[in-house]
């Protein structure tokens, strides 16, 4: 199936999402096109070759996991994590072939060990790490480095001008870098890059 053949997504089941777990989800709207292409630029160039799949943390319905197959990566290429079991749905629907997990993304490390999946290239996360204490942000982000070779990075975007987790509260030590601002996006949306400190 083509990306054109592709359903489109609604805003609808996202919006239930949201009803059902605002915190979880953050915003009641996905992100823009603009947004979710920067981000699939942002994972591309930072992806370890031979490294693993894409994962993608927080997928919704699928803004961002739609870039990434337009942009650079194959449907096969790519692991979404997804809490909410409609949106999972929605995601298998719009991506045949496209390997969903339904879990906890704060608990990569777990959901990654079910899976049987040893190691990922690069992290692209949309969970709304602002609203999420910081000892389990750093704790996810610890988990998804884990799961990375040496120089793996986790591709994070935000609202806010804030890095969404503050490096200097977590363990272990964090390198945060700004890539850019997206202002096509409703609110605009910031994006940051992480890497392991030192």
């Amino acid at each position: 199936m083509s990306i054109d053949e592709r359903p489109i997504s609604t805003p609808l089941p996202f919006v239930r999402g949201w009803l059902r777990d605002p915190i979880g989800i953050g915003l009641p709207f996905p992100s823009s096109g603009a947004t979710a292409r920067r981000l699939a630029r942002a994972a591309f160039d930072a992806a370890i070759p031979d490294a693993g799949p894409v994962l993608e943390l927080g997928a919704g319905t699928g803004a961002v996991t739609e870039a990434l197959v337009e942009c650079c990566c194959a449907k096969d290429r790519i692991v979404a994590v997804e809490r909410d079991g409609e949106l999972c749905r929605v995601l298998e629907r719009r991506f045949p072939g496209l390997q969903v997990l339904q879990g906890d993304a704060l608990s990569v490390g777990e959901v990654l060990r079910n899976a049987g999946l040893a190691g990922v290239s690069v992290v692209v996360s949309g969970l709304p790490m602002r609203a999420i204490p910081p000892d389990a942000a750093g704790r996810c982000y610890a988990e998804a480095f884990e799961a990375m070779p040496a120089g793996g990075a986790i591709i994070q975007y935000t609202y806010g001008f804030r890095p969404p987790v503050d490096p200097g509260v977590t363990t272990p030590a964090l390198e945060p870098a700004f890539v850019g601002r997206e202002w096509r996006n409703l609110p605009p949306m910031g994006i940051w890059r992480y890497r392991l400190a030192g």
